[in-house]
């Protein structure tokens, strides 16, 4: 009952649609319940008259059996063709509202969980839950129509008969309602593998080049065979169960028409009924058991789509762990002034990353970050946009509690280019319009030429209309980074964060990239996250972090000086690079 109280807000727009479906259904109800009556009444009409080769009687049920199959027929078209066109809809409402959930979600929640399977998340699992529109929600609707009408037609006509008739149809309703645990427990345990066999290709198929030179194919194929072994077998389990369903309801039908046999012809014998009512009866009994039969058939689809449906409402009860506080800030066009008062953060309780970092950033100043590996760098950058929030300690910039600023706008004043660039399958100039889709065809090249990208991409196939490939797989490291930052250059915005912005570039393009990026940095404020000391010397401030504190903090002249890390640091480099 959940998963269909998370279907129902995503039905209401759709209720006329189901509204139609319904009446559709009526339409087959009555139709399928006329037609028995007609069939058992050409009985007395050819004993009345069993001379005549066509009767009138004949011809006039003849034309009513073939205008209630006409009108049959148009409820089906009706009940099928509307119901997918609802169906399709709230796929397509599900499917974005999952994704829209999705990019609520932090870096965190991300970094645990399988792209694969997420995808499988949005696309698969919503697909599942068009059938319970499509064909479960009217199946069940025109099945529980035509059992109650064919109950009260089988009363009116025997009492008796009727009760008798229906005695095996009791035991065979239990089994398939006893049994529907286990098959929903079936069908969910194939859809959570066959996500994450989904996740686990997604995951091989990007490293398809780590797997062939260390030649790891075979381990590869193992662990999908593992995986897929598990989720035949979970299959073949769930099909074995609807399997056992067919006999059930085959059972009881037979059970009924015999009992009705033995009890109905004896009472037509002794004229407690005539033969028209036994045949009537008999037809209408048989159409009791179809919805039956329809319920087994659609059962499948039922449980799989509520596997999916349980997939779906997990994911749109998922809480943000960084979320837009009730009343948040607008915030225009920021200064660009950052403090940390007391800030520490962890992604596990026994491992903090940061230490009660106190800090005040100016506007325009720019700041480097400088530590070993591990050190919180990355993670000190991350907490400006709020991909994560501090669990002690408060940020503020331009004087307001970064929680209290409205996450779009806050992060409409930062513009970020990573060592681990991600570039999306598309041309060149898409993917430097990403940073602003308003700009002009002038303003995505001016971009390209203060980050050093204009003149390699003139050399491309197509120039700017360049096809580049999934992640920009087509470019180079330097390339992509060169893109990356442009990307950044054209959105302007007042806070600029590099995380090892020049790591992939060679020296060359470095100096001409640092060139741009000096001017770039004029009156914005700048977070700087560089292995490369020599691209840091003119930061207005460095910190030195080492296991998350802050050791060592002030001008490059000034603390190269001192015995510490930062010393050992430069030293280091300048031996190695002369």
């Amino acid at each position: 009952m959940t998963a269909f109280r998370t279907l129902l807000p995503f039905l209401r727009p759709y209720r006329w649609h189901m509204a139609l479906v319904l009446a559709s259904n009526l339409l087959v109800m009555i139709t399928s319940l006329l037609a028995p009556w007609l069939i058992s009444s050409i009985v007395g009409v050819v004993r009345v008259a069993p001379d005549q080769a066509l009767s009138n009687g004949v011809l006039v049920i003849a034309a009513a059996l073939a205008g209630a199959y006409a009108l049959r027929g148009l409820g089906l078209y009706i009940t099928f063709y509307v119901s997918h066109i609802a169906a399709w809809r709230v796929c397509h409402d599900l499917r974005l509202a999952v994704y829209t959930q999705l990019q609520r979600m932090s870096p965190r929640f991300f970094a645990s969980r399988q792209t694969g399977e997420l995808a499988s998340r949005v696309l698969k699992d919503t697909d599942h839950v068009e059938p319970i529109v499509a064909d479960v929600v009217h199946e069940f609707l025109a099945s529980a129509l035509i059992t109650l009408g064919t109950v009260v037609v089988l009363l009116t006509l025997n009492p008796l008969l009727a009760v008798v008739g229906l005695l095996p149809a009791i035991p065979a309703t239990w089994l398939v309602w006893r049994d529907r645990h286990r098959m929903m427990a079936a069908f969910d345990a194939e859809e959570r593998s066959g996500g994450q066999l989904s996740g686990l290709i997604h995951d091989q198929i990007g490293g398809i080049r780590e797997i062939q030179i260390f030649n790891r194919e075979h381990l590869a194929l193992e662990r999908v065979r593992a995986v897929s072994h598990q989720l035949a077998h979970q299959q073949i389990g769930a099909r074995r169960m609807m399997a056992a369903l067919q006999p059930v309801v085959e059972g009881a039908t037979g059970a009924s028409i015999v009992l009705v046999v033995l009890l109905g012809g004896w009472l037509a014998q002794s004229g407690q009924i005539t033969v028209e009512t036994l045949v009537a009866f008999i037809l209408y009994l048989i159409g009791f058991y179809q919805p039956l039969y329809m319920l087994v058939g659609v059962s499948e689809a039922l449980q799989r789509g509520l596997a999916g449906l349980r997939r779906v409402d997990e994911m749109l009860q998922l809480e943000p762990d960084v979320a837009d506080a009730p009343d948040g800030v607008v915030l225009g066009r920021a200064n660009g002034a950052i403090t940390f008062k007391g800030v520490s953060f962890s992604y596990r309780d026994d491992l903090p990353v940061l230490q009660r970092i106190d800090l005040q950033i100016d506007a325009g100043q720019t700041v480097a970050l400088v530590g070993p590996t591990g050190a919180g760098k990355s993670t000190f950058a991350g907490l400006i946009p709020r991909f994560y929030d501090p669990q002690a300690g408060q940020m503020l910039l331009d004087g307001i509690d970064l929680r209290q600023i409205r996450l779009d706008t806050l992060r409409r004043n930062i513009s970020m280019v990573t060592q681990d660039v991600f570039l999306f399958n598309g041309t060149v100039q898409e993917n430097i319009r990403f940073g602003n889709p308003d700009a002009s065809d002038a303003e995505v090249v001016a971009a390209a030429e203060a980050a050093n990208a204009h003149e390699f991409i003139q050399h491309l196939p197509q120039g700017y209309a360049t096809e580049i490939g999934e992640r920009g797989v087509r470019l180079s490291g330097g390339q992509k980074q060169r893109l990356s930052i442009a990307r950044a250059i054209l959105k302007d915005a007042p806070i600029l964060i590099l995380d090892e912005a020049t790591s992939a570039v060679d020296t060359e393009t470095e100096h001409s990239i640092q060139e741009a990026l000096n001017r770039l940095r004029q009156g914005r404020t700048c977070i700087v996250i560089a292995h490369r000391l020599s691209t840091i010397r003119s930061a207005d401030l460095i910190l030195v972090l080492d296991q998350g504190q802050v050791i060592q903090m002030g001008r490059h002249d000034q603390i190269v000086v001192d015995e510490g890390l930062y010393r050992r640091l430069y030293e280091r480099q300048y031996a190695l690079h002369g």
